[in-house]
């Protein structure tokens, strides 16, 4: 699969979306659908969903998905590192978690903040 992000054009839809969901005021309770059109880029073959999930304790989960015609997990982590790249440290095996589900969407999440939200 030759999808990259380095694309100028490209990085800056990856870049917009993810800046749009880590925008508090988008954040989303856990549960909600998150393939909606704001969260949703679609980058050549790839399509990348960003969300911040907040969980009925207040957590925050940063969640960026990845769907793409034979995207492997090893592509989507490529993807994922050049996306998060100088916002975040990039450590797969240490912070992001990654699982795909059944319509092939591979999904990496992590804590976005250090301690939950206070209501």
């Amino acid at each position: 699969m030759r999808t990259s992000l380095q694309d100028p054009s490209v990085v800056r839809s990856a870049v917009s979306l993810l800046e749009y969901a880590l925008d508090p005021v988008h954040w989303l309770p856990s549960g909600q659908a998150r393939a909606s059109a704001a969260h949703l880029r679609v980058v050549g073959q790839v399509q990348v969903c960003a969300t911040v999930d907040v969980t009925p304790t207040l957590e925050t989960v940063l969640r960026i998905s990845f769907r793409a015609p034979e995207l492997t997990p090893m592509t989507a982590a490529d993807l994922l590192e050049e996306l998060v790249k100088g916002r975040f440290t990039f450590a797969p095996n240490t912070e992001w978690e990654c699982g795909i589900d059944g319509r092939k969407w591979i999904h990496f999440s992590r804590r976005y903040t250090a301690r939950p939200l206070q209501a």
